[in-house]
């Protein structure tokens, strides 16, 4: 197998100062041609949202099944 490329996510969002000393890291890495960041959008916001309720709804309900 080969790989062509790799998507990293981070735990959290990073700002403009952590992000810049990231991207200068990782074009450090023998082979890398090109780092591209990706804006953290409302959507994003969002969905982090909607698995923390999710996740908390089933660990309530869990505790509740006795």
């Amino acid at each position: 197998m080969t790989i062509k490329g790799l998507v990293v996510h981070f735990r959290r969002d990073l700002d403009d100062h952590e992000a810049e000393r990231t991207i200068d890291a990782l074009m450090m890495i023998k082979g890398v041609s090109k780092v591209s960041p990706i804006a953290a959008g409302y959507e994003d916001d969002l969905n982090r949202q909607r698995v923390k309720r999710e996740l908390r709804d089933k660990l309530l309900a869990l505790l509740d099944d006795e």
